[in-house]
C-alpha cells in the first residue's frame, strides 16, 4: 500500500510515491504519529533507493482509531491537507 501525489523536494525532483515507514501509537493519550517517506517512484522504492522526503502526520481527536491497520491509516492520511488529492497506489 502507498499513496501517489507529486510533491516538490529540496533536490529538484518531485517525490511521487509515499509509504508509511513507522507508526507510534499512544493509547492513553489517544493519538497516533505516522512517519511517511516520499520516493521518486514505486520503482525507486522497490529498488531500495533512499527517500527524497520524509514527514510526520499526527492523528488525534475524532480521527483517532485505536489499533488502526495500514489501510485505515492511509485513508485517514488522505484526509489531511498535505495529502489532499492523493490517490491509492
Amino acid at each position: 500500500m502507498a499513496l501517489l501525489k507529486s510533491v516538490d523536494t529540496d533536490f529538484g525532483i518531485p517525490a511521487e510515491y509515499w509509504n508509511i515507514g513507522a507508526v507510534q501509537e499512544d493509547f492513553k493519550g489517544k493519538g497516533t504519529e505516522v512517519t511517511f517517506y516520499g520516493y521518486a517512484s514505486k520503482e525507486a522504492r522497490d529498488a531500495g533507493k533512499q527517500p527524497l522526503s520524509a514527514g510526520k502526520v499526527q492523528i488525534a481527536g475524532d480521527d483517532y482509531v485505536a489499533g488502526a491497520d495500514r489501510a485505515a491509516l492511509y485513508a485517514i492520511i488522505k484526509q489531511k491537507p498535505e495529502f489532499e488529492g492523493a490517490e491509492d497506489a
